[in-house]
């Protein structure tokens, strides 16, 4: 846990936040702030040109550096879709989850059924570079409902 300095204790300005980004050892800045609370009302993953658009006030530049910071901490958790495009959400507060994502649309839905932990010790023990696991990422690719319509 971060030492909180008195100018911090003091202030009775910060928010939650503020706190929050604290509490995971994040100085919290303007753009740090912004870009938390943004991702805070978002039921999807955004791109880092999504997160621009709607905080225009901040570089493209800070915004990375500012989930980098968020990822390094587990704040934030970053989405690979594809090798060119990755997706950002908050970690806080979510079960962790896996996504469902239309290859027509593009639309996502969040799956909260995991697969078993024996299937992560399967992996490892067939693996010959890696001795251990911290966590995993899984996707799910597909047609929607709305897409999948056969005439």
């Amino acid at each position: 846990m971060p030492r909180l300095s008195d100018q911090y204790n003091e202030d009775e300005n910060r928010n939650s936040t503020q706190d929050l980004l604290w509490a995971h050892g994040i100085k919290a800045t303007a753009p740090r702030i912004a870009v938390i609370d943004f991702l805070v009302q978002q039921d999807n993953p955004l791109s880092i040109g999504d997160i621009n658009k709607k905080l225009p006030k901040y570089s493209t530049a800070s915004i990375y550096r500012t989930l980098d910071v968020c990822i390094d901490k587990g704040l934030v958790n970053r989405v690979n879709i594809d090798r060119s495009r990755a997706l950002f959400e908050l970690t806080f507060g979510r079960k962790h989850h896996h996504h469902i994502i239309c290859t027509d649309c593009g639309d996502m839905e969040d799956s909260e059924k995991c697969l078993p932990q024996d299937i992560e010790k399967t992996i490892l023990s067939h693996s010959k570079k890696f001795s251990a696991l911290s966590h995993h990422s899984l996707e799910f690719f597909g047609c929607c409902k709305k897409c999948d319509v056969h005439e």
